[in-house]
């Protein structure tokens, strides 16, 4: 909770501040080389450095004041002089910036108006002030407080898991696209940046807050020179100017006289000599009587305490130039980069802002029901996101119709939310054969365990399942005998949908419009049709493997697909063309003769190949190849795990080539790993898989999985090393490590680099003991029990039968049945099991 509450002031903050804050570090960097700039600009200037350099003494005070006075009328304040050129020597008369004058030292020339001198002059004012006076001050130290919040809260946000290794605290990975690059900049050179920030922000503080400049005096015990008593009245400039030029080197070096404004006050001196080992601002002060030129009081600088030389040298540790040129470097640098924090803050933001919309677009917004008028209830049961998406489309065509309704998933239901339902739509998956989703498992448990009487409740069913399970829709049958042996009445018959049945979302549709009286869009499975994408890349993963072999297969997007982690990939597969020319040759046909079929025209043996194709001839049963194609259904489209992330440009999957006992290839398999031609076209489209998407908030990752369960893994892990959310912790089990590491060299990086917190493989075939990836949770049951106590996810990905169900049992075993289906209804249990 106190982590959530930073981020959201951290990126709040930053997305405010952060305006001022890179317009600060702008006009910082501005100032870095400001004095360096000027010479530039103005050549008397630099003159003025080549005779410092030449040897020349600089004319005295007495003589360079009525030279650099001229016919000015106003008393004179300040006077600063700099024999070596490095700074501007200037008197400054009463009445502002129009009054002041810059010279030559050594012949007391005037230089008029200096180039370049009002543009950082303006610099300087937005730098302190925002150019809008005490306001403005007040707000860039604001800001600067802001600052230090920033530099301490993104240190606490980005803490890794692994924090004493270097690299995952200072090395950007330049590899990285995406969001994932954005965060990297952020909060890698924000760690570099971190002590510089620290110190520019708490040094220029002294300048936005007096009750600050007062309080860090009296911290480090900086105070200035305390008023002293003073005998004699008017200035005597060159008793002033012999008492200076006693002090060894001060005449070539600097000199700045804050002159009395009236009787009895003494004349401040801050002098650096030009043989000074110290940084170019650790001056000596002194105050001097203004007839007499005593010594009334003296602080040097290399007698002063620490504490002392801490405070005076506020401006040479706030530029940088503390530590020389390289200090000034550094700051300036540290300055600019301000503005990439604030740049790629905005970008993060706008990012999160854009996927929380997309998230959001998923839904239909539906207008809350008033409370006294009951309201229709909606409730879902999902495994991959499709029982959701159609139950919030059932929802928006009931509000279309004017009715009111509430959507709720079916693990938020119980006995008294439907005792006080007068009409509920159920939509609900059926999880393999005959099991409950994940996020259900509760609901079956509590409410269908008991009895709870209905009477007032009319309801309808909408089952989503797979007939090639014994147990089609399996658990929403036992929801419906539940429901009918409380009383409940159902408005229509059950509704079942096996894949992609377009028919029966129809009639679901059908039946809704009666009920509203009001139709509306049909529903439809599929966000989008089979697109076209280029099979670009096929590698061996496992060359040498007892289980068959394994590839990678890289799918080029042809058009604006896009996807997640977490998300399946629907492969419309086909037959190789020998199996389709040896069916062709048994019926007699010509596989190269063209057909027309679905408004396209292609050769007949390209249309047969993504058709379910008959192995015995079939004599007379067509009267033409196109009513031959008719007859025959489309092949069943296959499902992968994505393996990759929507920043690698690319959708890669893992698939194992199966055979079958005739030593056929696999349909989807096969026409992946064998039939295809690199740089081919293949149909397919994203599935969206919302209960297997990695949580908002970033948290650490348990991954557990075996076989080609590590496609849907590692889909997750790229999408988190993209978005900078590092620490997590893999078990991964497959046969023999010789020839079944599968990413290997990856896997290994990103333990190096600390992205994976903890690797732990299981091979079955290498020892005498066969250990599977659910053996080594149970070994590691304390870890587990630790990471699910500072709020890690759980995802299992690979098959039900074996791993899937080991799994499920050693969690309940290791944090009890409460404990897993309290993660299940949180969302942090999460399967994409097959």
């Amino acid at each position: 909770m106190f982590k959530s509450v930073l981020f959201q002031l951290h990126w709040f903050l930053g997305i405010t501040a952060g305006t001022v804050l890179a317009l600060m570090g702008l006009t910082g960097a501005s100032l870095s080389f400001e004095d360096e700039l000027l010479r530039a600009l103005n050549p008397p200037l630099a003159n003025v450095a080549a005779q410092h350099a030449q040897g020349r003494t600089p004319l005295a005070l007495d003589e360079l004041l009525p030279r650099v006075s001229g016919n000015s009328s106003s008393p004179l304040q300040r006077l600063r002089v700099d024999a070596t050129g490095k700074r501007t020597s200037v008197a400054r008369f009463e009445g502002g910036r129009d009054h002041w004058i810059y010279f030559d030292p050594y012949t007391g020339q005037t230089l008029g108006t200096l180039r370049g001198q009002a543009f950082f002059d303006l610099v300087e004012d937005i730098h302190r002030h925002l150019a809008a006076g005490r306001t403005g001050q007040l707000v860039t130290g604001t800001c600067a407080i802001f600052l230090v919040f920033f530099a301490l809260s993104g240190l606490y946000l980005r803490w890794p898991r692994r924090w004493w290794h270097w690299r995952t605290w200072l090395v950007v990975d330049w590899n990285l696209r995406g969001r994932s690059f954005l965060w990297s900049l952020h909060s890698i050179v924000g760690t570099w940046m971190l002590p510089v920030y620290l110190l520019i922000a708490l040094t220029g503080l002294s300048w936005s807050f007096e009750w600050y400049s007062n309080g860090l005096q009296r911290l480090i015990g900086g105070a200035r020179l305390a008023p002293a008593a003073v005998a004699s009245g008017s200035l005597d400039l060159s008793r002033v100017q012999a008492q200076l030029y006693q002090l060894p080197g001060v005449r070539h070096g600097f000199i700045d006289l804050r002159l009395p404004r009236g009787e009895g006050q003494a004349v401040d001196a801050r002098v650096r000599s030009i043989d000074s080992p110290h940084h170019d601002r650790a001056i000596d002060v002194l105050r001097l009587d203004p007839g007499t030129g005593a010594v009334l009081a003296a602080q040097p600088y290399a007698d002063a305490t620490a504490g002392q030389k801490l405070y005076s040298s506020m401006f040479a540790l706030h530029s940088g130039s503390f530590f020389g040129l390289a200090g000034r470097m550094v700051v300036m640098l540290s300055s600019l980069a301000m503005v990439l924090f604030f740049v790629t803050g905005w970008m993060l933001y706008l990012d999160r802002r854009r996927k929380k919309r997309a998230i959001v677009a998923t839904r239909q917004h539906l207008v809350p029901a008033p409370a006294d008028e009951p309201a229709w209830l909606v409730s879902f049961a999902s495994q991959s996101g499709q029982a959701e998406r159609l139950a919030w489309h059932t929802a928006a065509q009931l509000q279309s119709a004017g009715l009111p309704v509430q959507v709720q998933p079916l693990a938020q239901v119980d006995g008294r939310t439907l005792q006080g339902t007068a009409r509920a739509l159920f939509v609900l998956s059926t999880f393999g054969d005959g099991d409950a989703p994940d996020s259900a498992r509760v609901f079956e448990r509590k409410v269908l365990a008991q009895a709870c009487a209905l009477p007032r409740l009319d309801y309808a069913m909408l089952a989503l399942g797979d007939r090639q399970y014994a147990r089609f829709c399996g658990f929403a049958r036992r929801v419906e005998a539940w429901l009918g042996g409380q009383g409940a009445t159902a408005l229509f018959p059950s509704v079942d949908v096996d894949g992609d049945d377009g028919a029966a979302l129809q009639l679901w549709h059908q039946q809704l419009a009666q009920l509203t009286g009001r139709a509306a869009e049909p529903l439809t499975l599929h966000d989008t049709p089979l697109q076209t994408w280029t099979l670009s890349k096929r590698t061996l993963l496992n060359a040498g493997s007892q289980g068959g072999a394994i590839w990678q297969i890289t799918l080029t997007p042809g058009s604006d697909a896009t996807w997640q982690a977490g998300d399946i990939l629907h492969v419309a597969p086909r037959h190789g063309l020998a199996h389709v020319d040896a069916v062709l040759r048994t019926l007699g046909l010509d596989g190269h003769s063209h057909v027309q079929l679905d408004g396209h025209t292609s050769t007949l043996r390209e249309a047969a190949a993504g058709r379910v194709l008959m192995q015995a001839p079939q004599g007379t049963g067509f009267a033409s190849p196109e009513a031959w194609l008719q007859q025959l259904p489309r092949l069943p489209l296959r499902e992968y795990s994505i393996a990759s992330c929507r920043a690698d440009g690319a959708v890669e999957l893992v698939v194992r080539l199966t055979h079958d006992a005739h030593g056929q290839a696999g349909l989807g398999s096969g026409w992946l790993c064998l039939h295809t031609a690199l740089h081919s076209k293949v149909s397919a489209r994203v599935r969206r898989n919302r209960g297997f998407h990695r949580r908002d908030d970033g948290a650490a990752m348990i991954l557990i999985g075996n076989g080609t369960g590590i496609a849907g893994l590692r889909g997750l892990l790229r999408e988190a090393e993209h978005a900078g959310h590092r620490g997590h912790w893999l078990l991964f089990g497959e046969r023999q490590q010789a020839h079944d590491a599968l990413f290997d060299d990856e896997l290994r990086r990103w333990e190096a680099q600390g992205h994976l917190l903890r690797l732990d493989r299981a091979y079955s075939r290498d020892g005498g003991n066969r250990v599977y990836v659910q053996d080594l949770l149970r070994t590691a049951s304390a870890e587990l029990r630790r990471w699910i106590a500072e709020g890690a996810c759980v995802y299992v990905c690979g098959s039900l039968q074996g791993m899937a169900q080991g799994v499920d049992e050693v969690l309940r075993e290791c944090l009890g049945e409460d404990a897993v289906e309290q993660l299940q209804a949180d969302g942090r249990y999460r399967r994409d099991v097959y």
